[in-house]
């Protein structure tokens, strides 16, 4: 009696921890799908908002930051560099600052937005180019953060020069 009590118990629990396990590696494998697509769509997103952004502002002569500190497609990571950027150009240059625009990482930028050419989901890096201006592209990177896809590069924003666009 004690030998078939103590049999099934030991049945009984491998089944469970073996049912528990499989229930993991389910949940696992479903996170990992989730993750494993980028939506490329966020980078495009961003940077046609920050076009229609840089075409507004530009008509007063100057950029407010807080519309990057302010953005919801961006990592912490990325708007902690644009900070630093912007900051340590002015230390440099007070009346001028940055020669260039860091996210587009040129002085000017296709105004009609951009479309995507290249993209690789095994690094979130993604290539958009100018519509009205093909010979303009910019690369960006995103990540999976806290449940969603959010920018953390862009032009010289922790984008590698070897990953960056001709300039």
């Amino acid at each position: 009696m004690k030998k078939t009590f103590l049999f099934l118990f030991v049945l009984l629990t491998y089944s469970s921890c073996s049912t528990r396990h499989e229930n993991n590696e389910k949940k696992l494998e479903v996170k990992k799908v989730e993750t494993s697509t980028p939506d490329f769509n966020v980078a495009l997103k961003f940077i046609n908002d920050y076009t229609d952004y840089c075409n507004k502002q530009m008509r007063k002569e100057n950029l407010d930051s807080n519309w990057v500190y302010k953005n919801e497609l961006l990592t912490e990571s990325f708007k902690s560099r644009y900070k630093t950027l912007n900051d340590s150009a002015f230390k440099e240059e007070p009346e001028v600052g940055l020669d260039a625009d860091p996210i587009f990482d040129a002085q000017d930028y296709p105004d009609k937005g951009f479309q995507i050419i290249k993209s690789d989901k095994t690094t979130g890096f993604v290539t958009l180019q100018g519509k009205n201006w093909k010979e303009f592209t910019v690369v960006l990177r995103i990540v999976y953060q806290n449940g969603k896809w959010l920018v953390d590069g862009a032009g010289i924003i922790n984008i590698p020069t070897d990953k960056r666009s001709d300039r």
